[in-house]
C-alpha cells in the first residue's frame, strides 16, 4: 500500500504514542507524544500521521518558517523545516521515510517556500545519508549537537 500522510488527530495520539524507534534510536528523535504536544504550543508547526493502509507508522511535524517567532540564526525565514520526522521500528526501510520527505517538500511548494531544512544528531548517519540521498547538502551549520542540512527546491 502507498504511504498516505494526514494531518494528526484526536485519534492519532493513542495508537502514534505507541509508535516507537528501535533502542539505538531513542536519543535520535523526541517521542511521537511528546512532539504532538509541543507542536500545539510553535508557532508555525504542522503535524501529520503517517499511514501504511489502516496502520499508523509514523509521524512528521513541520514548521512553516515565515510563521515561526523564535527563529535561529540558521533558519531559513522563508523556508520549511523538518523538524521531526519517526517511522516506527517495523516500518523502517519500507520507503515510508522517502515518502514523508517527498510529502514535506510539496507541502513547502504548496506554501511558497523553495528551500527545506532539516538537521539530524551528528551520529545519525543513516537519516543523514537518507536526507543526502534525496538530495539534501550539509550545510556546514550545527545547533544543540545537530547538524544542518538543507535543499533547494
Amino acid at each position: 500500500m502507498p504511504t498516505e500522510l494526514r494531518p494528526i488527530t484526536m485519534d492519532d495520539v493513542g495508537p502514534l504514542h505507541k509508535v516507537k524507534v528501535r533502542a539505538d534510536q531513542d536519543d535520535f528523535v523526541a517521542p511521537n507524544a511528546v512532539t504532538i504536544a509541543q507542536a500545539r504550543f510553535e508557532t508555525g508547526a504542522y503535524d501529520f500521521c503517517i499511514w501504511d493502509g489502516d496502520q499508523r507508522v509514523g509521524m512528521l511535524a513541520l514548521i512553516d518558517m515565515s510563521e515561526h517567532e523564535d527563529r535561529s540564526e540558521i533558519d531559513a525565514p522563508d523556508g520549511a523545516y523538518i523538524w521531526r520526522l519517526l517511522i516506527g521500528q517495523d516500518a523502517q526501510g519500507q520507503g515510508h521515510g522517502t515518502a514523508a520527505v517527498a510529502f514535506a517538500e510539496d507541502w513547502a511548494r504548496s506554501r511558497g517556500h523553495r528551500v527545506v531544512q532539516v538537521q539530524a544528531v551528528a551520529e545519525n548517519s543513516p537519516a543523514i545519508k537518507l536526507y543526502q540521498a534525496l538530495g539534501y547538502t550539509l550545510t556546514g551549520k550545527e545547533s544543540d549537537g545537530e547538524v544542518q542540512l538543507e535543499k533547494v527546491l
